[in-house]
């Protein structure tokens, strides 16, 4: 969606970063300002800074600062564009669009009538005595399901579509969200008809699509999602990170399942930083939208061939965003299901014992004396490996590999590969800075050349439009403004792109510098030496001179 620039203008002037932290955190007056327990990295001693006068926040411990939408980006896990639209809700703004406003209307509208249908299933599980009782079977309890959202869809299609009607949903729209099907005859077909329904919902808790189980196993699949519609992609959606989020954000780990009741058993019993891909491969989009909340992610998948090969891709798709994969292997015939009705303590036993996944295959090369066997692990080894960004990282596993193998670390090859990045939103290419103009052509006509030169993306200011436009040049996705990129008048060779970079790094050093100066320029005394004493805790280790 476009969201206008009077929009966006209007929503950075009027969001106050001191309403919006203190929804999430517990500030305490500083002075003048206010502080708390960083909510982006562990510490016991608060470095976290607020200041209303600025606008601004500041974390001394680990640098994160910006605005009241940096803060809803960094907390929520959402893109700019998400931020500003959930600010201009909070603060009753009209949100403006510059073009698309149609497309993005009726979206909205098929949400809301998921939303209606998620309801109505909720409804129809109350109703339905074996629905009732295949949740009683399933050792499901009554907190689980309603927090969830669990419904069923009856066997007759009559009560949805006399439903719709009272609600005003057509059978178009039925069809838009991926509910029905039309038979040859012209009458209509429920997809999920005799199925326990887990709805599907977006990182911002929106119903979007669901999931279903049958209640009785016969010929036809056990489980079916939503297909792919306007509302739904299933690469870019991860269930439960919606209700698990927080516990995720808290522990910065998250344990990967593969099904609704995988998932919805280890959060009832209180292992709750967990998502599911229902088996679906992990998506670049998937491995984005993790690396917001987690350094680590533990692959508990089925210990059969298909879950073993879902681990391999897992890890080539999270390791490039910085994320420690570690594996916990499941006994032959064991899910995570079955695993959580054996209680927590049984879960933590496996979870202990889960390995990095290097590590694992470095065992398992060491433990295979057949020779070509020996090789297929080392080559899987090293393609793995060069998924890891960081070449040192790299370096440390080709030596362990060596040393298991005997093999000289010379002869050992890692081939090169590109790093992913990621995300934002929409405006008016003219307006766009010169510097911010060769960026974006430069990464259109020579992307690989200038990743391997420069990847701090992260550490680079421009326009908030940039920033999207950047983002989504990044993150490969399908802007409408490539063409117009393209015929920017400026140049775009790597090395004016490079020094481009270069200044907007040097640029955001500047803000950093400034925005903790504008924060200490306003502490009193005490607050301030308490700052001093925490930034030499982190550069001496905590060891104190005598």
């Amino acid at each position: 969606m476009a969201i206008s620039q009077e929009t966006v203008e209007e929503v950075l002037r009027t969001a106050n970063v001191y309403d919006v932290i203190s929804e999430y955190i517990d500030l305490q007056k500083a002075g003048s300002n206010y502080k708390a327990l960083c909510p982006f990295h562990s510490e016991k001693t608060p470095s976290f800074m607020v200041s209303p006068q600025k606008n601004i926040f500041k974390c001394f411990g680990c640098g994160k600062s910006g605005s009241a939408v940096t803060f809803l980006m960094e907390y929520e896990g959402i893109s700019f564009g998400e931020a500003i639209i959930k600010l201009a809700q909070k603060y009753n703004i009209q949100i403006k669009y510059t073009k698309e406003q149609e497309d993005q209307k009726e979206k909205n509208e098929l949400i809301k009538i998921a939303e209606k249908i998620k309801d109505f299933y909720k409804d129809q599980l109350k109703k339905s005595s074996e629905a009732k009782e295949y949740i009683r079977k399933r050792e499901l309890l009554p907190n689980v399901v309603d927090a969830f959202d669990v419904g069923f869809s009856p066997y007759q299609i009559d009560e949805l579509l006399s439903f719709c009607q009272k609600e005003g949903i057509s059978h178009h729209q039925l069809k838009k969200i991926g509910l029905i099907t039309v038979k040859e005859d012209g009458t209509l077909r429920d997809k999920f008809a005799g199925r326990i329904i887990f709805p599907i919902k977006d990182h911002r808790g929106r119903t979007v699509a669901f999931g279903g189980r049958a209640v009785k196993d016969g010929k036809q699949p056990k489980y079916i999602n939503s297909p792919e519609t306007e509302i739904y992609s299933k690469g870019k959606i991860l269930y439960g990170l919606y209700e698990g989020r927080d516990f995720i954000r808290e522990k910065k780990e998250v344990i990967v399942v593969e099904g609704y009741l995988d998932l919805i058993s280890l959060h009832q019993i209180g292992i709750r930083n967990v998502v599911a891909t229902l088996g679906t491969a992990m998506t670049p989009h998937h491995g984005k939208l993790l690396s917001k909340f987690v350094k680590k992610a533990v692959l508990m998948f089925d210990s059969d061939s298909a879950g073993k090969k879902a681990v391999i891709k897992a890890a080539k798709i999270l390791l490039p965003y910085r994320i420690d994969v570690f594996y916990c292997p499941l006994q032959k015939g064991l899910d995570p299901d079955d695993l959580a009705k054996k209680g927590y303590r049984e879960v933590e036993r496996y979870l202990s014992n889960a390995q990095d996944f290097l590590y694992f295959l470095l065992e398992r090369i060491e433990k295979t004396k057949e020779l070509k066997k020996r090789k297929e692990i080392i080559d899987l080894y090293l393609d793995i490996l060069s998924y890891l960004p960081d070449k040192h990282v790299q370096g440390l596993y080709l030596k362990e590999l060596s040393d298991k193998t005997g093999i000289p670390v010379d002869m050992l090859q890692v081939v090169e590969r590109k790093n992913f990045i990621s995300e934002d939103e929409d405006l008016n290419i003219d307006n766009l800075f010169f510097n911010e103009k060769i960026v974006l052509k430069g990464l259109l006509q020579n992307r690989e050349e200038i990743l391997r030169e420069f990847n701090d993306f992260d550490k680079i200011t421009g326009s908030p439009y940039f920033m999207y436009l950047l983002n989504e040049i990044l993150e490969g996705g399908d802007l409408k403004e490539l063409e117009s990129i393209k015929k920017l008048n400026v140049p775009s060779q790597p090395e004016a792109v490079i020094n481009a970079l270069d200044v907007m790094h040097k640029n955001w050093l500047e803000q950093q510098s400034e925005i903790e100066l504008s924060l200490i320029s306003s502490l009193d005394d005490s607050a301030i030496k308490e700052i001093f004493l925490k930034k030499k805790s982190l550069y001496t280790g905590g060891n104190k001179k005598k």
